[in-house]
């Protein structure tokens, strides 16, 4: 399976993504393992699965210094979120050139499921927060140019 990055105006960032049943298919397997490949390779931090061409409900992200940590999220929800924002700014692998400043919650409680189905529930906090949020952004269709 090879993956590339879709990039804007590519419409299938538009459209809708699809909730993942377990136990997981090889294909969502081989999909995630090459997320990971494709989101080091391009020095992201985050990135959904329509960021290559699959609409399913998955990101991954790795806000780890040495970029060894890559935590996996399936079918997420968020949960809860703070009422206090905060303006960064942000790149996206789908926008390159694009560095857009963003208003977002501080943090975030995610619910989601593990590789292995087992539902996962964390409230994230600062840069790990923002890029969930990102990424959710991009499973429910929206990238940061629309977010300005």
């Amino acid at each position: 399976m090879e993956i590339k990055l879709v990039k804007h105006p590519d419409v299938f960032l538009k459209q809708e993504t699809h909730e993942v049943e377990f136990p997981l298919s090889n294909s969502n397997v081989d999909l995630i393992h090459n997320m990971k490949t494709v989101m080091y390779n391009n020095n992201g931090i985050g990135l959904a699965a329509n960021q290559v061409g699959y609409n399913r409900r998955i990101f991954i992200i790795d806000v780890s210094n040495e970029k060894n940590s890559p935590q996996v999220f399936i079918n997420p929800v968020i949960e809860k979120q703070a009422k206090e924002k905060l303006t960064e700014g942000e790149g996206c692998l789908s926008c390159p050139g694009k560095f857009v400043d963003v208003r977002r919650p501080i943090y975030v409680g995610l619910k989601w499921f593990c590789e292995h189905g087992e539902e996962q529930y964390k409230t994230f906090y600062n840069l790990p927060a923002r890029v969930v949020q990102h990424e959710m952004d991009h499973l429910n269709n929206k990238l940061i140019i629309d977010l300005s």
